[in-house]
This record gives C-alpha cells, sequence and structure tokens, in this order.
C-alpha cells in the first residue's frame, strides 16, 4: 500500500516536471516566432485596436445616453418628443423610406414575344397614377420617388440605377384612394385604349391588365439606391 502510494507521487512529480519543461519550451517558441515578426508593428496595431475599442465605447455610452432620454421623456409624456418622432416618420413615409400598405391598382404591361417595353409607356401611367392622386407607387417592386429614373438603356430599363429586362412583363403597383376606384379604372382604361391605338406602337402587341387589390403592399426605397443619394445636399441650418 505504501509502495503505491509512493509510485503515485513518484509519477505525479514527474508529471510536473514534464509539464513545466514543455511550458517553457512553448514560451520560448512564442518568443522566437514574436521575434521573428516585426514588433513595432504589432505595437502599433494594438494601440489602433484599443483606440478603435475606446472610440466605440464612447459612441455606445453616447447612444445609450441618448435613447435613455428619449425613453424617459417618452415615458413621461413629453409631448415635444412624442410630436418630433411623428414628424421624422411622417417625413420617412412621405420620402419612401418605410413599407406601406393599403388599397391599391396593380397594372401589368407585356409585350407580344419578341418585343420589348418601351420605357415612356412605363412613364405614362406612372404621371397619370400621380394625376390621380396615388400616394405610392412602384415599378418591379422598385419605390419611386422624385428623384427616380425610368428610361431605356439598351434591352433593360433603368429604375433606380437598377436595370430590368425590357423582353420581361412590368408590374407597376399603385397606393390609391379606394372611393374613386371606379373612376381610377375608367381613366386608366381610356389610357389603355389610347396606348393600343397608338400606330407608333401597334405592333408592339401589348397587354395591359388592371387588377384592384384590397390590401397592396409596396417596398421601401432601399438606402443603397442611387435615389437616395443625399451626399451633395446641406441644409440650410447646417
Amino acid at each position: 500500500m505504501k509502495q503505491a502510494i509512493l509510485r503515485n507521487i513518484a509519477f505525479t512529480a514527474v508529471c510536473i516536471i514534464l509539464g513545466i519543461l514543455i511550458a517553457l519550451q512553448m514560451k520560448n517558441v512564442n518568443l522566437n516566432s514574436i521575434s521573428e515578426e516585426n514588433l513595432a508593428a504589432l505595437q502599433t496595431k494594438l494601440i489602433e485596436y484599443i483606440d478603435k475599442n475606446a472610440e466605440l465605447s464612447a459612441r455606445n455610452a453616447e447612444l445609450y445616453e441618448y435613447v435613455r432620454i428619449l425613453e424617459n421623456d417618452k415615458a413621461s409624456g413629453n409631448a415635444q418628443v412624442e410630436s418630433i418622432i411623428r414628424e421624422k416618420e411622417r417625413a420617412a413615409l412621405f420620402a419612401g423610406l418605410r413599407e406601406v400598405r393599403n388599397y391599391g391598382i396593380v397594372i401589368r404591361v407585356s409585350c407580344g414575344e419578341g418585343v420589348e417595353v418601351r420605357d415612356s409607356v412605363l412613364r405614362q401611367f406612372v404621371n397619370e397614377l400621380r394625376n390621380l392622386g396615388a400616394q405610392a407607387i412602384a415599378i418591379n417592386d422598385e419605390r419611386l420617388v422624385a428623384t427616380s429614373e425610368i428610361r431605356n438603356s439598351g434591352s433593360l430599363i433603368i429604375i433606380n440605377g437598377n436595370g430590368y429586362s425590357r423582353a420581361e412583363p412590368f408590374e407597376i403597383k399603385a397606393i390609391t384612394d379606394p372611393q374613386n376606384e371606379k373612376s381610377i379604372l375608367d381613366y386608366l382604361e381610356s389610357i389603355r385604349t389610347a396606348i393600343l391605338a397608338d400606330s407608333q406602337i401597334q405592333n408592339d402587341q401589348y397587354t395591359i391588365e388592371f387588377l384592384p387589390v384590397t390590401e397592396l403592399t409596396l417596398p421601401a426605397l432601399s438606402e443603397d439606391s442611387i435615389a437616395f443619394r443625399i451626399d451633395l445636399l446641406t441644409g440650410q441650418n447646417q
């Protein structure tokens, strides 16, 4: 029994010594590998990471404090803050930066085989929808805003900087007043009749369909879109 205990103690001691030797060897290896690197460059990177971490921490603290103030003001019924938030949301809706849904009309435009859709036809329907009071319009899920373009570029129609094949059908979505559904559809029908009767495009064999939708969803304008660029604009109070 005593011999077994002694053997265990001896074995444990050997393991400890081996562990120490391995640790020392690893330390030497790490030191050698570090010395082979540019120590100054490593120190510079470390300082950069520390600075970036400090900046992010400071920014996070500022944002946290700002959110806390807003939450406290809202919880206490601060009418001014609530008014600012409402106005900001109204501005975002008006600018097309929010997804919207309501009653609307879908216009599907396509041509005969081998014929390409004209940008002028899409623009005509968009302009007429605006005149009819549409509050939001999209083509192929590209939300249209004041700076949106609809133009031919070879075999493509460019919308908000993105190209769509002219050989494929186009879908125009618009949110309109449901109380004016009949008058709007009647007017759009007159536009379709005029387009189909146009001698310049009669051979294009257009198919134009109108579909009222009880709840139509239009996407928000992507902030990456070319139509959203505001980097050249400076506010009056800035």
